[in-house]
């Protein structure tokens, strides 16, 4: 399924019992269905060893400024791997209507995951109140959300 936000790659059927999702994210030993099919794959080059997929998925995502993909099994009966797209592009940020100090915002969260209002002013070397007019239309266009309160407000990105 293909979202404006992600790709999700649905399969029928489950992990093998040896496996929760919490083992998938690092290394683990592989448990195909059928082995001999997975060998001859293997040794064709077709597949890489066994137990590496999901290690490579979140690899690449990381290579790419991505978030990591999340797997979800759905009853026992579904498998999903769901991986995020940057939805926060230039060409996205711009038809929004932000200006250049408020895409440069943006990167900074990407790369800090959070900002605050006087690390927007150091950023972009406006004011206090303008960084305040800024940061109240990052949250208009539901670009950025706000945390916590007083001195301890962060920004960071929706979704």
């Amino acid at each position: 399924m293909v979202f404006i936000d992600r790709v999700e790659v649905w399969n029928s059927g489950s992990l093998p019992s040896k496996l929760k999702l919490s083992d998938i994210k690092r290394p683990h030993a592989s448990y195909p269905n059928n082995p001999l099919i997975a060998s001859a794959l293997y040794l064709a080059n077709y597949i890489q060893r066994a137990g590496s997929g999901t290690i490579e998925m979140v690899k690449q995502c990381k290579a790419q400024g991505l978030p990591e993909p999340d797997f979800v099994s759905i009853r026992n009966d579904e498998f999903r791997a769901i991986l995020y797209r940057d939805i926060y592009t230039e060409a996205a940020l711009s038809q929004i209507g932000l200006i250049d100090r408020q895409k440069k915002a943006v990167q900074y969260v990407k790369s800090k995951g959070s900002i605050s209002r006087k690390e927007y002013v150091a950023l972009t070397g406006v004011s206090a109140r303008q960084a305040n007019f800024d940061l109240a239309d990052l949250l208009k266009k539901k670009v950025f959300i706000q945390t916590g309160k007083g001195r301890s407000v962060k920004y960071t990105l929706h979704g």
